[in-house]
């Protein structure tokens, strides 16, 4: 059987987008989410809104396949390999873009004019499908090379999923613009686009253009009204497997009512439940919420814009505008809504990691700088091979910021302030991004530190959340069953958006809390990390607290305390620090790990212990070279 050119090209971008990206992926945990889906993942749970419950079966699936390496590793491999898949879909649908533009059939109802044009490409069909061969080989290659594509590739985020569902759904899509039998292709592309919903929810932020798309194209012969009664029927009809691909989400109540380790949302208590989780309800105050986000977040996307494209692709990406509008305005336009539609969104929304939000805008962009690229070599096809450039800039522009195969910054951190806690501790913590998600992963799956009760302290303020904890860990927590009641009674009613009182509701929400610490004392050791110290002052407030590695422990006031002073060694995690080139979540751990050392050192001086005031100093001059306080202290002890 003779394999077809196309294929092979298909085989080279896989081989080499997954080589680079394998190469470049984190060797364990990273920030925020990864050890909570990395957990979910591999306990066939259920993930934090919306749910992801595609992501979650897949990313199970992957980790039964026997590869001889840790869970989260071979996870974040999973991860590579679907963004170099979805490198292969974005080669093929350029590909396809650029032949419907030869050919004069996008966006357009008519074909070739005349015989004789017909027979010219005919012709020289196979040099120029070898040219569109490399056009669009180079076009994708400069897509896996774009940073933040880049970045979905080297540690486990949902993201990775995302990109190969948008993409499949527009390449279905463009065929459907392309090929005689299109209906079947809009069918595969409604079934791919429920189950891109099933995946990520801002699936939705493709829809203005797919419908653009789907009205705008000609129809068949004798149809050519946008909204006539057969196109109408046909898009009714195709809700039919829109709705067997969104039917994934099934999975989430189905999974929920079985009681997984990992439940979030607890999602099988009713349909109420349900929807809370899946529409994200609990994150909707970052949404629209600010004025000024959107100028921030705007401002973001421009200057992440020259390492998506290697520079050059901005340019070509406006010529492309220009020439394919005059082509098929159609087309053109429908590409736009995708980016319009896309930043309309994301810069309205207040989160820190917004860059993977903007991929929609990235990959239409990219489309575009192909198809500009297309039209700047058109005459001068021996020139082609130049395209090459493109991905070679990238990849070197890029190369730096997004190898993460030696990071392990957040491994390090997590075990630097866990590893220096006594045994069967109680730690109360908001170090979701740094530590807290990571711990739930290494607990869960590696066994490590299965003495701890750890107690994310935001998530208690939601109703499931207090009686996942109870089931993780109920010799702690079954002492303080009369709060958790009394919080949750409360809780539901914000939670269901009825009539509360907020002073209420943060006066339980306290009591709740100090009943974990009152009623557990005696038998556990008690934690707060210094960001708990910071924002809620009124946890533990009528006791001492006493630096302790990276926390603080929780120390009745006519108690002594005789524990020696822990310092942490942070060597290798300062090299990590240093290594992060001032990641803003890096720059959170120096802060918080510097701040920390520094406590220790003033424990130690008023314990006149000078080698623990050294070794906290040293530490905390390390974590951060202009650590004013250690450069002071040190001074003085020379």
């Amino acid at each position: 059987m003779k394999i077809s050119s196309k294929s092979i090209y298909s085989l080279l971008i896989f081989i080499i987008s997954a080589m680079v990206f394998y190469s470049t992926a984190a060797p364990g945990l990273m920030y925020t989410d990864s050890g909570e889906l990395a957990a979910v993942c591999s306990t066939l749970g259920v993930a934090h809104p919306t749910g992801y419950p595609l992501f979650t079966i897949l990313g199970h699936l992957w980790t039964l396949l026997p590869l001889p390496f840790s869970t989260i590793y071979s996870l974040n491999i999973f991860a590579a390999t679907v963004t170099a898949l979805s490198s292969v879909v974005f080669f093929n649908m350029m590909y396809l873009i650029f032949s419907m533009i030869r050919s004069h059939t996008i966006g357009s109802k008519s074909k070739s004019k005349d015989k004789k044009k017909k027979k010219v490409q005919t012709v020289t069909d196979s040099y120029e499908d070898s040219s569109l061969l490399i056009m669009s080989a180079a076009t994708a290659l400069m897509y896996s090379f774009a940073l933040t594509v880049w970045q979905q590739a080297t540690a486990l985020e949902v993201y990775s999923l995302h990109l190969l569902m948008i993409h499949l759904v527009l390449y279905m899509t463009t065929k459907g613009l392309s090929e005689p039998a299109e209906k079947k292709y809009f069918v595969l592309s409604a079934f791919l686009l429920g189950a891109s919903f099933s995946n990520h929810m801002t699936t939705i932020l493709l829809v203005p253009g797919l419908l653009f798309i789907y009205f705008a194209r000609p129809f068949d012969k004798t149809d050519g009204k946008m909204f006539s009664a057969d196109r109408m029927k046909f898009a009714a009809f195709l809700l039919i497997p829109f709705i067997i691909g969104l039917s994934f989400y099934l999975y989430l109540p189905l999974r929920s009512a079985s009681g997984p380790e990992f439940n979030w949302g607890e999602v099988s208590r009713g349909w109420d439940k349900f929807l809370y989780h899946v529409q994200g309800k609990q994150y909707q105050i970052w949404m629209f919420s600010d004025s000024d986000v959107w100028k921030t977040n705007l401002q973001k996307f421009f200057e992440l814009l020259p390492a998506q494209t290697a520079f050059i692709g901005i340019p070509a990406a406006l010529w492309g505008i220009i020439k394919l509008f005059k082509t098929s305005k159609s087309f053109t336009v429908a590409l736009l809504i995708f980016i319009v539609s896309c930043l309309s969104y994301s810069v309205n929304y207040s989160i820190h990691d917004i860059d993977s939000y903007f991929l929609t805008a990235f990959s239409m962009i990219i489309i575009l700088a192909g198809i500009g690229f297309y039209y700047i070599f058109e005459k001068s096809a021996k020139f082609i091979p130049l395209m090459f450039a493109l991905p070679l800039i990238a990849l070197i522009m890029n190369y730096s910021e997004a190898d993460l195969s030696d990071n392990r910054i957040v491994p390090e951190y997590t075990e630097a302030l866990f590893d220096n806690l006594d045994e069967n501790a109680i730690v109360i913590s908001s170090q979701w991004d740094y530590a807290c998600s990571a711990f739930w992963y290494k607990q869960s799956v590696e066994n490590y530190r299965p003495d701890i009760v750890l107690i994310e302290q935001p998530m208690l303020r939601r109703t499931w959340y207090p009686g996942l904890v109870k089931s993780w860990y109920p010799d702690a927590l079954d002492r303080c069953s009369d709060e958790i009641r009394s919080f949750l009674e409360i809780c539901e009613l914000f939670e269901s958006e009825k009539e509360y009182s907020s002073t209420e509701i943060q006066k339980r929400f306290i009591d709740m809390l100090n009943s974990f610490v009152d009623k557990n004392y005696d038998e556990r050791p008690i934690y707060i990390t210094s960001d708990i110290l910071q924002t809620e002052p009124d946890i533990g407030k009528d006791y001492t607290k006493i630096p302790e590695g990276l926390a603080f422990r929780l120390l009745r006031k006519e108690d002594a305390y005789t524990n020696e002073i822990r310092i942490p060694d942070v060597t290798e995690l300062a090299k990590q620090i240093q290594a992060s080139k001032g990641h803003h979540l890096a720059e959170g751990i120096r802060a918080l790990t510097a701040l920390n050392l520094n406590n220790l050192g003033r424990m130690a001086i008023r314990r006149k212990e000078s080698e623990k005031v050294r070794k906290a100093y040293e530490g905390a001059l390390m974590i951060e070279p202009t650590n004013r306080e250690a450069i002071r202290v040190l001074g003085l002890l020379k």
